[in-house]
């Protein structure tokens, strides 16, 4: 079913991001063409740095849903690993390890290429406790280890993807995954039309946008889009618009009998 709409609202944790679309509506419900698989190269480099700006959102969206990850982890190789589909692999085992030993443990993680030496290494998001990295080298088994604990910085999200901006852009990594997570995290959620406006409504009142900007899509027209920094976690909206059902019952129960006294 295609249905359409001018606000869509995304919840990432405790940041809110709005989009107005001024010019058009936006459809949604319908299949996009496939495109082909042969592209000249400049239009590769165009797929390539879209898919850029995609992943660095959903990275975002990712750290914010999940306050948990406070840690910051860097795995880096002691040998000439310069495969990524090797390190990957040997990524894959440590993250079987560490779980089997914390079963707790989540992460999100990036892998990156060392500028010097050009091996691969990994920055991690973690919700790992307070353990001595002696001993987190011991299950690592392939190196070295960095880590630190983030508690000082309001949007990690926006933060760690700043500091991740240029690496992400190597070349080694076109076509290639590009980021790895436990399947469990929580996802950011999205809302669209008169649903998004009130969740807006109920989560954003007297807020002022955290900040604001309006760009020109090709396709859609003029958009301002706004992001809003709540100071707690919003509730979920099937539980607000839940309680906004029953006051309306409520509502209209009582206007039918004050209605029915006055006849």
């Amino acid at each position: 079913m295609t249905t359409s709409y001018d606000f869509k609202l995304i919840a990432s944790g405790k940041e809110i991001e709005t989009y107005q679309y001024l010019d058009k509506s936006v459809y949604k419900g319908f299949k996009r063409r496939k495109r082909k698989r042969k592209q000249p190269m400049k239009e590769q480099e165009k797929i390539e740095s879209s898919s850029l700006y995609r992943t660095r959102i959903k990275i975002r969206r990712l750290i914010n849903s999940n306050t948990q990850l406070n840690k910051f982890l860097t795995l880096t190789h002691n040998k000439e690993i310069f495969d990524l589909k090797i390190s990957n692999y040997m990524f894959n085992l440590f993250t079987q390890r560490i779980t089997d030993k914390f079963p707790e443990f989540k992460y999100l993680a990036v892998p990156e290429f060392q500028k010097k030496s050009k091996r691969v290494h990994y920055h991690l998001l973690c919700n790992l406790p307070y353990i001595d990295s002696n001993k987190i080298a011991s299950i690592w088994k392939n190196g070295y280890i960095k880590i630190n604990r983030i508690d000082r910085v309001n949007n990690i999200g926006k933060y760690i993807c700043k500091y991740l901006n240029k690496d992400m852009c190597d070349i080694r990594l076109f076509h290639k995954k590009k980021f790895f997570y436990s399947q469990d995290l929580k996802t950011s959620f999205e809302l669209f039309g008169s649903t998004a406006l009130n969740y807006f409504d109920e989560v954003c009142k007297n807020i002022l946008p955290f900040s604001t900007a309006m760009f020109e899509n090709k396709y859609l027209g003029k958009i301002i889009y706004k992001t809003y920094m709540l100071e707690s976690e919003p509730k979920q909206p099937e539980i607000i618009f839940k309680k906004s059902i029953i006051q309306t019952r409520e509502k209209n129960m009582i206007d039918f009998i004050n209605k029915a006294d006055y006849n």
